[in-house]
């Protein structure tokens, strides 16, 4: 292959005649301020000229150069530091609040201590009653007298009849009711009116009077079946019951003041229509 007369060989040059590069300005390159610059210097003094065998336009001879070396300058490029992500915390489950109410309500629950069994003991015993003597009205028990005998019982009233088969009618629906635990504000209503309309038959038909301190066995039992009925209407049924797991049964409402002034109502209504005399009247 023929030479190329234009190239450059070594035996072009000596020792010290080694030209200096001077790369092309940032406006005629295009390259920034920061580009590194390099000098290919030696330490000879004079410049040999070979323009007749080496295009020298893009050299420069440098008549006295040292040797030196140029730091490169670069700037590391400012990376701000990315903005923290905010992540919300997760809703607690059904399963979470579940697990963590239980706790909650077993102590609740034992807090209550014996309270609860004694609703039940007190439920039963005064449900058991009304049941019995309501029993015992309709079949005849224990040589009881049954409905006739409440009739004669209520010969002074214009309703005798009716009222004779009305109150072992209530006691027996209240009585079922407030054993099972079911409807307990309801069923300590219909405890209320009945008790409290026995009361009072109980106070009129002794002839007696409020005199309190004169009362007989036969008035005092109506009388403590009524103030069972009215604690009852407060105090709920308890957890022992069919309504154990409704709210009112372990902390009962502001309802029970309404349902007790109902049963007291129907009390009235049923005294003052059923015996014809003024319920206020045996208070005067």
């Amino acid at each position: 292959m023929a030479r190329n007369t234009r190239d450059a060989r070594p035996d072009d040059f000596d020792a010290f005649d080694v030209p200096t590069y001077q790369p092309p300005t940032g406006a005629q390159s295009g390259a920034g301020v920061n580009e590194p610059t390099e000098v290919l210097s030696t330490g000879g003094s004079t410049a040999v000229n070979f323009e007749d065998r080496v295009d020298t336009s893009s050299f420069a001879a440098t008549p006295a150069a040292t040797s030196e070396t140029v730091a490169l300058d670069r700037e590391p490029m400012y990376i701000p530091p990315a903005e923290p992500e905010y992540i919300a915390p997760a809703e607690p489950t059904y399963e979470e609040v579940a697990v963590v109410s239980e706790p909650a309500a077993d102590t609740a629950a034992a807090k209550r201590g014996t309270i609860d069994l004694g609703l039940l003991l007190l439920r039963l015993a005064f449900g058991g009653y009304l049941i019995l003597a309501a029993l015992t009205t309709f079949f005849r028990f224990g040589g009881s007298d049954g409905i006739a005998g409440l009739e004669t019982a209520f010969a002074a009233y214009p309703y005798a009849n009716g009222l004779a088969i009305m109150v072992p009618t209530l006691q027996l629906a209240a009585g079922v009711f407030l054993v099972l635990g079911l409807l307990t504000p309801v069923a300590a209503a219909v405890a209320v009116a009945v008790t409290a309309f026995m009361a009072l038959h109980a106070i009129v038909a002794s002839g007696i009077g409020w005199n309190v301190l004169t009362w007989n066995p036969g008035i005092w039992l109506p009388v403590l079946l009524f103030a069972i009925a009215v604690v009852l209407q407060f105090t709920g049924p308890g957890l022992y019951g069919v309504d154990g797991g409704r709210s009112w049964a372990r902390r009962p409402l502001a309802s029970s003041w309404i349902w007790l002034v109902v049963g007291l109502a129907i009390a009235g209504v049923v005294w003052w229509f059923g015996t014809g005399i003024n319920p206020v009247a045996p208070l005067v």
